[in-house]
C-alpha cells in the first residue's frame, strides 16, 4: 500500500489518469532510493494536473510555454483562490522539482525528496478534490513510503499530456467554481516515526547531512539511523544492548554526533540520559566522545563537551561544525591577556576586555559591554578578535549592525586594524567571500541569508557573533539570528546600564549588570571624549504655533493656500470663511516656516564654532524633523549663502540618491559637506571628530536616541584649529526644548515595538473568534457563521507559516499543533496568548493598506461590542469622518453603490443600535473605498513665510561672586595655577615640608584665618590637610592620575574586577581629596567589598594607596 493508491481507482474508471499515478508513484517509491529522481516525476505530475487543468479552462498554451509561464496564468489564481497552503506547496513541489531537473542546480537530498512528496500529495488531492473527481482527502502517510528500491530503475523521459478523456470526466461547474476542501486532514507529529520524517530529518538536511536509509548501516560522513549501541548500563537498557536513533559519522568513520529522538509529545529531556549512555559507549568503541543531542523535533538541546551546560539550538551542526567542535575540546582557558596597545591602549578598554575574558573562562556564552559613545566600542571588539584567536578559542566573527554606513565604518576600522585578515560584507560586496574570516552584514541582509534554500551557513560557522548597539528591538526583531547561530555572543552598546531594557540583560544572559560600563561622565572627566556647551535657543512659533489674530495682512495670505487645502478636505465651500490657530506641533511637520529655518541657520552662522581662522563652519549635523523639512533647509541655505556653494550644505537620508557617499565624504575633514542635513541617518552611530556644532531641529521623545545623538560631537580631534590646537568643546543648538524636556521627564517616552497590520489583524479577528465560542454567540446564526469564517482563516494563516523559516523555528511547538483544524474548535485563554505570540510570523497577504486599516478600526468595533472590556475610543468618530469624506465622492459609481451604508453610519441612530452583522456589512462595504482617500489621507506639507521671534539662552548658571572665604580661596587658586606647589599637588608630585609650611601661611594668613579654613572644612574627611582640601577645590590632573593607575595595574596581574576597584579609588580621591586605607570601611568605598575583591592580594591594594596618599604627608 502507497499513498497514491487512490488514484489507480480513479484510473480504473478513466483510464487517462494513469500517467498522473506514474508520474506520483515513482516519486514516492524513488524518495529514500533516487532523490532527483523522485522530485523530478513530482515536477511531471504537478505540470500534467497544471496542463489539463488550463485546457480544461479554455486557455490555449504556447508550444513551448513553461511551468512557471503556466502558473501565472489568471485561471490558475481564480482556482487556488487565495488557498496560502495549496499555493505553497505547488511552489514547493516546483522549486525542488527545478533543482532535480535542472543540470548544475542545487543537488537533491532524501529529505528534499521527502518534502516534495509530502507537498505533491496535497497538491494532488487539492487538485482533484476540487474537480470532484474524489470526495475527501485523508492524510499523508509517512510510514508507508518505501524504505528503498529495488527494481530496475529506468529514467522515464515522457512528458506530460493533455488528456481529453479527463477533462471530459470533470464538471465543467468544478473548473469555473471550484470548491476548496475544508482542511488539510490531520497528520499526526505524536509518533516519533513522523517527528523525525517531518522535523528532525529536514534539519539534519539543512544541516548539510545524507541521511542513510537502511537501519544499522555505517558510513563515513553520513546520518547512519538505528545504529546498535552494545555494552549500555543495564539501568539505562536492561538487554544491554540499544539502538540510536542517529549517529553523525566523520569521514574517518568516528562518531561525531549522537542523536536521541521523542516524538513531539515528550519532553526532549526524557532522551537525555539515554542519549549520554549511548554517548558513553560510542567514546568507548571509537575513542572519541561524540557531541549529544535530545530533541522532540520542536526543542533541541546539545552537550558539545566544552564544558558548557546543556543549551537549545534550532537545527544541527554540520559536519565541519562537529569536527571544530571536538578539535575545541582540548583549549585551555584564556591565558594570554596580551592587549595590543596598538589597537586598545586605554586603561577602561583594557579592563572591559578582560572582564569579558574572565567571563568566558566561567562558561558563560554571552555578554554586554557599555561603553560611552566615541570611547571605542569597535576598537575593543577588535582587541577582543586578536586575544581570543591568539588563545585559538576562535577561527570566524559575524559583526552585525542596523545600517549599511554603520557596517561599512566597522569595516573600515576593521581593516585598517587587522590588515592581514579575510574580510567581507554580504549587504555591500557584490559577490562577497562567504568564507572569509570576518564578515560584517546588517542584520535583514542575515535573516534573508539564514532563510535561504540551501542555508548559507550553518549554525556553528561563527565562532563569535558581535552585535553593534545591542538593546531591545534588535533582540525583538532579529532575534532568529541569535537562535540560530550557536556562538558567542557579544553585545556593545553605549546605552547607560539604567537606561537598558530588562529583556536585553535577559536575552543575553545577564542579571540586570553588563560585564563592564564605563560612562560619558567618567570619559569627560578622564578626558577621553569632548563636553558641549548648549545654546537654548526659543522659537516663538515651535513653543506656541500661529496665533491668527496675531498675524499681519501679508502674513495671513501666506496661509491661504493652507486653508484652500483644508476647506477641500473638509467639505467647506470655497467662499465660506475659514481660518484657524496653528498648534506648535504642526511647524515643519505640516507648515515649513522659513524665517525659522533662516533664523536658526544664522545664528548657527553666527555663533556655531568656526574653522580655518573663522572663514568656514566647523563639520556640523543639524537633525531634521523630516524629508520635506530637511530639504528646504539645504534650500534656504543656498538662497542665504549662495557665495558657499552647493556642497558646502547637503541632505542626507535614505531618499537621497548615493546618500553613503555623501556620508563617505562628510567624514573627511577636507571634503564637503560642512553641514550635513539629516533626517535619522545621522542620528546614530557616524564617527565624525572633526564636529563642532549639533543643531537639534526636531523633537526627541527617546533618551536613548538623544544620547546617541549628542554622542556624536564627543569625539577627541587633535590639531583642528591648527598645530597643538585641539577640539575643547561643541556646541549644541536646542531648538525644541529637548534638554529641558529630559531634565523634567528622565528617561523620556521609549518607543515599542510597533505591531505591523497583519499582526495587528491576526490579534482582533482572534480576540472576536474567542469571544463568539460562547453558546449565547453559537445560537444566532450570523455570529456562529462569523466564529466559523474567522477560524478558517486564522487557520489557514497560521499552517501557511513555513518551518524553514528560522524565526519560526523557536515556535513550532505552538505552529505545529495549530496545522490541525480540531484545535480550533474551542481555544482557551491560553491558546489564544500562545497564538498572539506568533502574530508577527503570520505572511503578509496582497491586500491594500488602506483597506487593511479600515478593517482594524472595525474589528477593533466589532470586539467592543461582545466584549465590554475593551474601550472604544476615537474609533467610531474615525468611520464617521470616513463616512463623510467618501460622501462627497458621490459621482463616482462604486461610492453610490454603497450611498446607503454611506449616510447610514453617520446618523446616530445606526450607532444607538449597532450590532455585530451591521458593523460586519459596514466593513466589507466600505473597506474597498478606502484607496479613494489615499491622497487625501496623505500629510501635505506647506512652506510659508511668517516672522518669527527667538531668543538664545546659553546653558548652564552664571555664577554671582561673593567675598567670601571660600570664594577667596577659588579666585585664588584659579590665578596662581602656575604656581610650582599647587602643579605638584594636582600632579600627584611628593610635597616637602616647606611646601606644607606654605600653603598654611597662604590659607591661614593671606586668605583668611584658621578659623575660617576650619569652618569650611568641616565634615571633610582630610580638613587638617591643606593639600588634600585643595585636591578637593581645584579637583586633580586626572591624565596624571590615570598615569598612575595604567602604570601600577600594568605592573600587576590584577582581574577586571580589582581595576575597576582601583578606578574608583581615584574617584574617591578626586572628590574627598585623599584616601587611607582606613576607608575601606567607610561608605562609599565599604559598598565595594575589597575583602573579596583583593583577597590574599590585599597588600597589592596597600601599595596603591600608599603611592596615592604618601605625596600629600610632609616629608623632612
Amino acid at each position: 500500500m502507497k499513498n497514491f493508491d487512490f488514484i489507480l481507482r480513479l484510473a480504473e474508471v478513466i483510464p487517462s489518469f494513469s500517467q498522473l499515478h506514474a508520474y506520483c508513484d515513482k516519486a514516492e517509491i524513488f524518495q529514500k532510493t533516487f532523490p532527483e529522481e523522485s522530485a523530478s516525476n513530482a515536477r511531471k505530475a504537478l505540470e500534467w494536473l497544471v496542463r489539463n487543468h488550463l485546457h480544461m479552462a479554455n486557455v490555449t498554451l504556447e508550444p513551448r510555454e513553461t511551468l512557471n509561464e503556466m502558473l501565472k496564468h489568471p485561471e490558475m489564481d481564480a482556482f487556488i483562490d487565495e488557498d496560502w497552503e495549496f499555493e505553497r506547496d505547488m511552489r514547493t513541489v516546483k522549486k525542488i522539482g527545478n533543482y532535480a531537473s535542472h543540470t548544475g542546480a542545487q543537488e537533491v537530498k532524501k529529505n528534499d525528496a521527502f518534502i516534495c512528496l509530502r507537498a505533491l500529495y496535497y497538491v494532488v488531492s487539492g487538485f482533484l478534490f476540487r474537480w470532484r473527481a474524489i470526495q475527501n482527502i485523508v492524510a499523508f502517510d509517512a510510514t508507508i513510503v518505501p524504505d528503498n528500491f529495488s527494481g530496475l530503475h529506468v529514467v522515464d523521459h515522457s512528458e506530460p499530456t493533455v488528456s481529453t478523456e479527463v477533462a471530459n470526466s470533470i464538471p465543467a461547474d468544478a473548473i469555473e467554481h471550484p470548491k476548496a476542501p475544508g482542511q488539510k486532514p490531520k497528520e499526526s507529529l505524536e509518533s516519533e516515526a513522523i517527528t523525525r520524517k517531518c522535523l528532525i530529518d529536514y534539519m539534519l538536511n539543512e544541516a548539510g547531512w545524507d541521511i542513510l536509509s537502511v537501519k544499522g548501516d555505517i558510513q563515513g560522513s553520513k546520518a547512519c539511523i538505528e545504529v546498535k549501541i552494545e555494552g549500555m548500563d543495564p539501568s539505562v537498557c536492561p538487554s544491554g544492548t540499544g539502538y540510536a536513533d542517529y549517529v553523525l559519522f566523520s569521514k574517518g568513520g568516528k562518531p561525531l554526533a549522537v542523536i536521541e529522538a521523542k516524538s513531539t509529545i515528550q519532553s526532549p529531556v526524557k532522551g537525555r540520559k539515554q542519549a549520554i549512555e549511548y554517548a558513553n559507549c560510542l567514546e568507548k568503541k571509537y575513542g572519541v566522545r561524540p557531541v549529544i543531542y535530545f530533541t522532540n523535533g520542536y526543542v533541541t538541546k546539545v552537550i558539545d563537551g566544552l564544558g558548557y551546560p546543556d543549551r537549545e539550538v534550532i537545527s544541527f551542526h554540520s559536519h565541519d561544525d562537529l569536527q571544530y567542535i571536538l578539535q575545541k575540546r582540548g583549549r585551555a582557558d584564556i591565558t594570554d591577556l596580551t592587549i595590543d596597545d596598538e589597537i586598545t591602549n586605554r586603561h577602561y578598554q583594557k579592563t572591559a576586555i578582560k572582564s569579558l575574558v574572565e567571563w568566558l573562562n566561567k562558561k558563560h556564552r554571552r555578554g554586554l559591554l557599555v561603553l560611552a559613545t566615541g570611547t571605542g566600542k569597535t576598537r575593543v571588539s577588535i582587541s577582543l578578535c586578536k586575544l581570543l584567536t591568539n588563545n585559538n578559542w576562535i577561527k570566524n566573527i559575524l559583526f552585525l549592525a542596523d545600517r549599511t554606513e554603520l557596517v561599512n565604518q566597522a569595516r573600515q576600522n576593521y581593516e585598517n586594524l587587522l590588515p592581514s585578515e579575510s574580510m567581507a560584507c554580504l549587504s555591500e560586496d557584490d559577490e562577497p567571500d562567504l568564507d572569509a574570516r570576518f564578515i560584517f552584514s546588517t542584520y535583514q541582509t542575515m535573516i534573508n541569508y539564514i532563510n535561504a534554500v540551501p542555508v548559507k551557513y550553518s549554525v556553528g560557522h561563527f565562532d563569535l557573533i558581535i552585535i553593534d548597539e545591542a538593546h531591545r528591538s534588535v533582540f525583538g526583531k532579529y532575534k532568529a539570528i541569535f537562535d540560530y547561530f550557536d556562538s558567542l555572543l557579544i553585545g556593545l552598546t553605549a546605552t547607560p546600564r539604567d537606561e537598558i531594557d530588562k529583556n536585553t540583560f535577559k536575552l543575553l544572559e545577564l542579571e540586570d549588570e553588563p560585564n563592564f560600563e564605563y560612562t560619558y561622565d567618567e570619559a569627560i572627566a578622564d578626558g577621553f571624549l569632548r563636553p558641549y556647551k548648549l545654546k537654548n535657543c526659543t522659537s516663538k512659533m515651535i513653543n506656541r504655533g500661529i496665533k491668527y489674530d496675531e498675524l499681519s495682512k501679508e502674513e495671513r495670505a501666506e496661509l491661504e493656500k493652507v486653508w484652500e487645502y483644508e476647506k477641500a478636505i473638509k467639505g467647506i465651500p470655497q467662499n465660506q470663511e475659514y481660518h484657524r490657530d496653528i498648534e506648535g506641533n504642526e511647524i515643519f511637520r505640516y507648515l515649513i516656516n522659513d524665517d525659522t529655518i533662516d533664523n536658526v541657520l544664522s545664528e548657527l552662522m553666527t555663533n556655531g564654532q568656526k574653522i580655518h581662522s573663522g572663514e568656514d563652519i566647523g563639520k556640523t549635523i543639524i537633525f531634521a524633523y523630516n524629508h520635506r523639512h530637511a530639504e528646504r533647509i539645504v534650500e534656504r541655505f543656498n538662497a542665504l549663502y549662495p557665495e558657499r556653494g552647493e556642497d558646502y550644505c547637503q541632505l542626507i537620508d535614505n531618499q537621497v540618491k548615493h546618500h553613503s557617499k555623501i556620508i563617505a565624504e562628510f567624514k573627511v575633514a577636507t571634503m564637503m559637506p560642512q553641514l550635513a542635513v539629516s533626517v535619522d541617518m545621522l542620528d546614530t552611530g557616524i564617527d565624525v571628530p572633526e564636529i563642532l556644532n549639533l543643531v537639534f531641529f526636531k523633537i526627541v521623545k527617546s533618551k536613548i536616541k538623544f544620547d546617541q545623538m549628542i554622542g556624536r560631537g564627543t569625539r577627541l580631534c587633535k590639531d583642528l584649529f591648527g598645530p597643538g590646537m585641539d577640539k575643547e568643546y561643541f556646541y549644541i543648538f536646542d531648538w525644541c526644548g529637548n534638554f529641558e524636556y529630559f531634565s523634567e521627564n528622565g528617561d523620556g517616552i521609549e518607543p515599542t515595538n510597533i505591531k505591523s497590520l497583519t499582526e495587528r489583524l491576526f490579534g482582533l479577528r482572534l480576540d472576536i473568534a474567542k469571544e463568539l465560542q460562547s453558546a449565547d454567540h453559537q445560537e444566532i446564526e450570523f455570529d456562529k457563521k462569523l466564529h466559523d469564517d474567522l477560524k478558517k482563516l486564522l487557520h489557514k494563516q497560521v499552517s501557511s507559516i513555513g518551518k524553514e523559516r528560522k524565526e519560526a523555528r523557536p515556535f513550532l511547538s505552538i505552529i505545529e499543533p495549530f496545522r490541525d483544524k480540531d484545535k480550533w474548535t474551542c481555544l482557551s485563554e491560553v491558546d489564544a496568548l500562545r497564538l498572539k505570540e506568533i502574530g508577527s510570523l503570520i505572511p503578509s497577504d496582497k491586500d491594500d493598506e488602506e483597506a487593511k486599516k479600515f478593517d482594524v478600526v472595525m474589528l477593533h468595533l466589532m470586539l467592543a461590542h461582545i466584549d465590554s472590556t475593551v474601550r472604544v475610543g476615537q474609533f467610531r468618530q474615525v468611520v464617521v469622518n470616513v463616512a463623510a469624506l467618501l460622501q462627497k465622492k458621490g459621482t463616482v459609481p462604486v461610492v453610490m453603490a454603497r450611498i446607503d451604508t454611506i449616510k447610514l453610519v453617520q446618523t446616530q441612530q445606526f450607532w444607538d443600535n449597532e450590532s455585530l452583522d451591521a458593523l460586519e456589512k459596514v466593513r466589507l462595504d466600505l473597506r474597498d473605498l478606502m484607496q479613494l482617500l489615499k491622497e487625501q489621507r496623505k500629510t501635505k506639507k506647506f512652506v510659508i513665510d511668517i516672522e518669527d521671534e527667538y531668543k538664545m539662552v546659553d546653558g548652564g548658571v552664571d555664577v554671582v561672586i561673593q567675598t567670601t572665604y571660600k570664594q577667596r580661596v577659588i579666585d585664588y587658586l584659579a590665578s596662581h595655577s602656575d604656581n610650582a606647589t599647587l602643579r605638584k599637588i594636582q600632579n600627584f608630585e611628593q610635597l616637602t615640608s616647606a611646601d606644607f609650611t606654605e600653603l598654611e601661611r597662604i590659607f591661614f594668613e593671606e586668605l583668611g584665618t584658621r578659623d575660617e579654613f576650619n569652618e569650611l572644612t568641616e565634615g571633610h574627611p582630610y580638613k587638617s590637610n591643606v593639600a588634600a582640601f585643595i585636591r578637593v577645590i581645584n579637583g586633580i590632573d586626572r591624565k596624571k592620575a590615570l598615569d598612575i593607575y595604567q602604570n601600577f595595574i600594568e605592573g600587576h596581574n590584577l582581574t577586571s574586577e580589582q581595576e575597576r576597584y582601583l578606578k574608583n579609588i581615584l574617584d574617591y580621591v578626586s572628590v574627598n581629596g585623599d584616601i587611607q586605607t582606613k576607608n575601606f570601611t567607610e561608605y562609599p568605598l565599604k559598598a565595594l567589598n575589597w575583602r573579596v575583591t583583593f583577597g590574599d592580594h590585599f597588600v597589592n591594594l596597600k601599595d596603591f594607596v600608599k603611592q596615592i596618599h604618601q605625596v600629600t604627608s610632609a616629608t623632612a
